[in-house]
């Protein structure tokens, strides 16, 4: 099956559920295509104002993080790569979204420091829109990360924020979890599941064991 995964390196719980596909991608058939989604993009928070949510900061400097790695991934490098590593240090490590931040993953994954000067270049932010627009024509515009595109039963693509978790699940968990999903979201009727969300973060800590 082959689905595309949007991601924000600043959200935790997109963070858990892309450890958690990752592991059921072992087990189970599936082709990952990783997309970036900038949620300063798409929340218009580039500028900052008086009235700001509390994460436009921190949203922001991933947005940074975003440019960087298009700008690597267009010098040949997989983006679950650079996410991957960016995610370590943020959701298992607790470091910041930092210009170290951009050079330890540039570094890291082998790739020249001078492309974190694109942590500023704007010229990134249409392909970065160009993504939230692949997302939000298929799955509507009220979506964040993470957010995965299907193809439904008819061949069509269909896509729903979520699955949203609190901590990375067992392994069997883990699988049931997407057989369950890849049923429900490849099905052409299915719109909606929703429930009120607990109090808190999601346990990030449980990836470091991934």
């Amino acid at each position: 099956m082959d689905i595309e995964f949007y991601f924000d390196p600043s959200c935790p719980f997109c963070w858990v559920t892309s450890r958690w596909l990752l592991q059921v991608s072992g087990e189970r058939d599936i082709n990952i295509d990783w997309r970036p989604f900038s949620l300063a993009l798409k929340n218009n928070e580039l500028e900052p104002t008086s009235d700001e949510s509390e994460h436009a900061g921190l949203h922001r400097q991933s947005h940074r993080v975003l440019r960087v790695m298009m700008a690597a991934k267009n010098s040949g490098a997989k983006l679950i790569d650079l996410y991957t590593t960016s995610g370590i240090k943020r959701h298992v490590a607790g470091f910041e979204l930092d210009d170290e931040h951009i050079s330890e993953m540039l570094e890291e994954n082998n790739h020249s420091l001078d492309i974190a000067e694109a942590a500023d270049d704007i010229s990134h932010d249409d392909e970065l829109k160009q993504h939230i627009s692949s997302a939000t024509d298929v799955a509507g515009n009220d979506i964040g990360v993470p957010t995965i595109i299907f193809k439904n039963e008819n061949g069509d693509k269909q896509g729903f924020f979520g699955p949203v978790l609190q901590e990375l699940p067992g392994k069997d968990e883990a699988l049931d979890l997407w057989d369950g999903l890849s049923k429900l979201a490849t099905t052409s009727s299915f719109y909606e599941l929703k429930r009120s969300r607990p109090g808190g973060g999601p346990d990030t800590a449980s990836t470091a064991k991934c």
